[in-house]
């Protein structure tokens, strides 16, 4: 259902999304001095065609097409006279796409126009994220176009449903709680995001260099990185491109707290790029300092923990075989209990129980006399029953229960309640003739092979 799109923290959201998948771009060049300039432009665009398309109420009139049709005309201008001369391709179709974003957000009004508008931003993100220029520092726009998608397409859904809720009830508006809602949906997801971020190894250029060879001025040896004079860049100088500085090795100002983060060197010298904005230089130069305050206090722990990780594996190694005995017998362990609970959920044991009461009472007629061979009868019915699925609760008594057995099966409501009778008989009068249990023996027979069928 293509619904209506009016909500305006979804405009917003989408409005952060588009705006810093373009500032994403726009970082590549920021060397040339010119990305303020580039990101207050392409914002302004934005701003004005969603609000365009937001002031339409969900349906696309006249005007939205107005400017549509302006927007793209302008787009293919800037194309022909400034990205293609200035960028060359693809860079120019990117900023085509871009201009033809733009043109659709004067039209954006319902639930499709907003994913589109999405997915689009997301290929300017994959763009620029897989750009020979990319480093760590655009991590500053990653994160925030996540966190802006997100919140878009919660608070969406969550506006979606409380309109249908309302349509339903007395047509109260509750926008506190929406925007309780919203926040706290966005904040689960973006947290789970980062713990499976936090738990998932990642893949780093050292790996990669070492493992698919290539050329690299380090190597692996007994699983420890081994650095060398010659065959190659160091890793900061390898991973440098236009961007920036590169995201691996070690640099004079300390070791990464992190195999695949920049050095504290590493980050002062990204802080130093030409162009780079002022906010984001003090940032990066306090996490460098933070770094560095971090890997000084870390270092006896994490020689203590190194010590204790070597100590464990010598360990480890001494009692292999130890250690693989106990593993196989646990293992072992671990299959019997699942075969058991296997069994008990299968009623295995109830199964072979009800055929050797079957064999025992009804073809070898093995049961006791009077009273005795009467309650025998009633129980084995009992745990035929139970194989099925009705049991009897232990503070149930045998009216009720012969009112259950009823309900599931009316064709043997005859046997299950003669045999019943019998039984109470036996019970309440203290004996029963042998006449009575050769008929329950009968009706037995008659109810095992009725649930049989």
């Amino acid at each position: 259902m293509n619904t209506s799109l009016r909500y305006l923290p979804a405009y917003l959201g989408l409005f952060a999304a588009q705006a810093l998948a373009l500032v994403c771009n726009a970082f590549l060049d920021i060397q040339y001095g010119g990305f303020a300039i580039e990101v207050l432009l392409w914002t302004v665009a934005i701003a004005l065609t969603l609000r365009v398309g937001w002031r339409q109420g969900g349906e696309v009139t006249e005007l939205g097409k107005r400017w549509m049709r302006r927007m793209l005309f302008l787009g293919a201008l800037l194309t022909a006279l400034v990205f293609i001369p200035m960028w060359g391709l693809p860079r120019a179709g990117l900023y085509l796409l871009a201009m033809l974003m733009v043109s659709y957000n004067c039209v954006t009004t319902t639930r499709r126009h907003l994913h589109l508008g999405l997915l689009v931003s997301l290929i300017m993100v994959m763009f620029a994220a897989t750009h020979y220029r990319a480093d760590w520092t655009m991590l500053f726009y990653l994160v925030p176009y996540v966190a802006a998608v997100v919140f878009t397409l919660v608070a969406e859904q969550i506006n979606r449903k409380a309109d249908e809720l309302r349509q339903q009830s007395l047509g109260h508006q509750v926008v506190g709680a929406q925007g309780t809602a919203i926040a706290a949906a966005t904040g689960v997801i973006l947290a789970l995001g980062l713990l499976l971020y936090a738990l998932t190894p990642q893949v780093t250029w050292v790996s990669m260099s070492w493992r698919f060879g290539q050329p690299a001025g380090f190597s692996m040896r007994d699983g420890k990185l081994q650095t060398g004079n010659g065959g190659g860049e160091s890793g900061g100088a390898a991973g440098e491109g236009a961007g920036g500085s590169g995201a691996t090795g070690s640099g004079a100002g300390g070791g990464s707290l992190r195999p695949g983060w920049p050095s504290p060197a590493e980050m002062r010298e990204a802080s130093a790029r030409k162009g780079m904005p002022e906010w984001q230089r003090d940032v990066i130069n306090g996490m460098a300092d933070l770094t560095e305050e971090l890997g000084s206090a870390l270092k006896p722990v994490k020689q203590r923990v190194e010590a204790l990780w070597d100590a464990l594996k010598a360990w480890l190694n001494n009692h292999r075989d130890e250690i693989a005995r106990t593993l196989s017998m646990l293992g072992m362990l671990a299959l019997l209990y699942a075969l058991y609970l296997l069994m008990r959920e299968a009623r295995v044991a109830t199964w072979l129980r009800t055929r050797f009461d079957y064999v025992r009472l009804v073809l070898l007629g093995m049961h006791g006399s009077d009273a005795d061979g009467a309650r025998t009868y009633y129980e084995a019915m009992v745990r035929l029953f139970k194989l099925h699925n009705i049991e009897r609760d232990g503070h149930e008594n045998t009216r009720e229960f012969l009112a259950e057995i009823n309900s599931f099966y009316r064709d043997l409501r005859q046997e299950t309640g003669e045999i019943t009778r019998h039984f109470e008989d036996a019970r309440y009068g203290g004996s029963a003739s042998a006449m009575q249990v050769a008929r329950m023996r009968d009706l037995y027979r008659q109810v095992f092979q009725g649930i049989a069928q």
